[in-house]
């Protein structure tokens, strides 16, 4: 029985020193993205060929599975797609595979950077941030693993935005106590949308999202939902689009990415169980997929999350068109 783990992970989010212990447990062979990039461009730094760096890693880690050794792979692994061909093509042989998901809050991660010898700067991390992809398990995965970092688990803070949230509270409540609590949501308070799409500020659509749902139904998954899933448009709001050129309205490419790892952060900080936290974050990761997906994309939305999680983001969609 051959064994498959991916770490996934931002840099400086300690999947390096989780990969030697995963090691020693399952007996494993190491295969780094840095050491090969070193080893072929003579820099770890050197992003100019990396098609390169990863078809080498690939071949290397397909004739050890094949010789029957297990085989951990330890690069950022941040995007959905490479991790689906990976998995189900190029290293299909592999008998058990398994991901870990390095959930270390991304100011953690800027901070360590600083600190270790192959720093890839602040720029570099934020626009991994944007890209990160939490991996769910209909990806292909026998396993989903979270790694969390030591977190001074808030329980009593749980309870009281809880009762803030469950109850008829105004806009001014909810939205200043999520603020208080949790710095992410300082970033969205009153945030100009300055868009042809909306109308409200970032804050304020974000409570009529909520507001909706709450009208509707109980369910702590979708309330949650609702308050995170526009949070990371406070770290990616910008007048220039992807050709570098300068538009009229704001775009906030990829904040579904970082509103998915806030909530998965902040809410096993907040107490709540891996399988609680990880489906709220999964509604806030894809819930921008359906703005404008045709009849196949919907079927490949609905299979990654199966029926519940979906009819939730269905919920979480109408939701979202109801509060321009």
């Amino acid at each position: 029985m051959t064994k498959l783990i991916v770490m996934v992970g931002l840099p400086a989010s300690f999947k390096s020193t989780y990969a030697k212990q995963l090691a020693k447990e399952h007996n494993a062979t190491i295969l780094s993205s840095d050491d090969i990039r070193e080893e072929l461009l003579n820099d770890v730094n050197n992003q100019d060929n990396n098609s390169k760096v990863f078809e080498v890693m690939n071949k290397r880690a397909k004739q050890l599975l094949q010789k029957g050794n297990n085989v951990i792979l330890d690069a950022t692994n941040i995007n959905r797609k490479r991790r689906k061909h990976l998995i189900n093509h190029e290293l299909k042989m592999a008998d058990e595979k398994i991901v870990y998901y390095m959930n270390t809050h991304v100011d953690d991660c800027v901070e360590s950077d600083l600190n270790r010898d192959r720093s890839v700067g602040k720029e570099v991390i934020m626009k991994m941030y944007k890209s990160m992809q939490i991996p769910v398990k209909n990806e292909g995965w026998d396993e989903v693993v979270i790694i969390n970092p030591e977190m001074n688990e808030a329980h009593e803070e749980r309870k009281t935005l809880e009762n803030i949230i469950t109850q008829n509270k105004n806009y001014e409540t909810v939205m200043s106590t999520l603020s208080h609590y949790m710095n992410d949501f300082k970033k969205i308070h009153e945030l100009p949308h300055d868009s042809k799409y909306h109308s409200f500020s970032v804050s304020r659509h974000t409570y009529h999202v909520f507001d909706y749902i709450r009208d509707r139904t109980d369910d702590l998954r979708l309330l949650w939902a609702a308050l995170f899933h526009d949070v990371g448009k406070g770290y990616t709001k910008s007048f220039i689009n992807y050709k570098g050129e300068k538009t009229r309205y704001a775009s906030f490419l990829g904040h579904e990415n970082i509103s998915a790892q806030i909530a998965l952060y902040a809410l096993l900080e907040l107490g709540y169980d891996t399988e609680f936290a990880t489906r709220v974050s999964a509604l806030c990761q894809f819930h921008m997929y359906l703005m404008s997906a045709g009849d196949k994309k919907m079927n490949e939305i609905q299979e990654m999350l199966g029926n519940d999680l979906y009819e939730d983001l269905m919920i979480l969609h109408w939701a979202d068109m109801q509060a321009k």
